[in-house]
């Protein structure tokens, strides 16, 4: 991957919010905040909404299912853990989700 900037950015793949797997194949989120298909526009959405800025990369894999390319996204967040974002993005996804 090329020099993004000297920003902190995180990388989030769609299986963090996916409510059909386990949390050994990638789920990050509990189940009650994940939902089921998410897909890059949805959570590109969130992130907007969020005030984020993002980049969106649509033929990469994740690593723990690298056959499958779902797409990641890159996060600039000054300030935000990656732990924390995940949480945010997940409960704004099932709000936007319902």
């Amino acid at each position: 991957m090329k020099r993004l900037s000297k920003e902190r950015y995180v990388i989030l793949y769609p299986q963090y919010f996916d409510s059909k797997l386990s949390r050994k194949m990638g789920r990050r989120i509990p189940k009650s905040t994940a939902i089921s298909s998410p897909n890059l526009t949805r959570i590109k959405e969130v992130c907007d909404k969020l005030g984020l800025k993002t980049i969106v990369e649509y033929e990469k894999a994740y690593p723990r299912m690298n056959n499958i390319k779902s797409g990641r996204i890159i996060v600039f967040c000054n300030g935000l853990s990656k732990r924390k974002l995940i949480q945010e993005v997940g409960k704004m996804l099932r709000g936007v989700s319902s």
